[in-house]
């Protein structure tokens, strides 16, 4: 499962290992409680869920904003992609805006 992450198994479970899970009546995907603590979706919450190479994988939303994160600072994207740079760069233009539009 894409949500396990190496050194985050605190169950105990064997990384690679495989657990039983169940398919309801209704389609629910039935997790067991020690597979679901071992990679970190004990509380519940929105998952991100893709199919990859055929195997499904799920990760917490906490887990896809990291990786994220992770990719822009890789990139060199992660200062100038902040939300604080943004404000920054569109605090400047509005007083462009408005020193031009006070010599008009």
């Amino acid at each position: 499962m894409g949500a396990s992450r190496k050194g985050a198994n605190k169950t105990g479970v064997p990384q690679g290992s495989s657990l039983l899970g169940y398919v309801s009546k209704a389609g629910r995907l039935i997790l067991l409680a020690e597979l679901r603590r071992a990679v970190g979706l004990e509380s519940g919450g929105p998952v991100r869920i893709a199919v990859v190479d055929g195997d499904i994988r799920i990760r917490t939303m906490k887990q896809v904003k990291d990786r994220i994160r992770d990719l822009a600072r890789d990139s060199g994207l992660a200062e100038k992609a902040s939300v604080a740079d943004f404000l920054s760069r569109r605090a400047a233009e509005r007083m462009k805006e408005r020193e031009k539009a006070g010599k008009q």
